[in-house]
């Protein structure tokens, strides 16, 4: 499974940057999902809402919550959302398949 984090860093975790700005991230965030069996496809610091974006695989989605849970809890993030990456065709093949089972509400 491919998981997009998307988080918000809290100002105490910014204030980490600056005291140490040649921080590796990558290798810190790599280590963690490594532990739960994943990998980290990529990472991304951006300007917006969002402070970083990383890209990773999971062996399923207990091991993507248990990296969000260890994050948030470390008080690292005041925000971390993910959001898993599909497959839209398979996913309307599937629907296709079912199409005539369903009624909207009313009909």
């Amino acid at each position: 499974m491919k998981f997009i984090a998307l988080g918000k860093y809290t100002p105490a975790a910014l204030g980490g940057f600056v005291q140490n700005p040649d921080d590796d991230r990558v290798a810190a965030v790599s280590a963690m999902v490594q532990q739960v069996g994943g990998k980290v496809l990529d990472l991304h610091f951006l300007r917006g809402e969002y402070d970083v974006a990383v890209i990773t695989e999971a062996p399923d989605f207990e091991a993507a919550a248990a990296i969000k849970l260890l994050v948030v809890s470390s008080g690292a993030m005041e925000k971390l959302d993910m959001v898993e990456i599909i497959d839209m065709n398979s996913i309307a093949k599937k629907a296709n398949t079912i199409a005539g089972a369903y009624r909207k509400p009313g009909s």
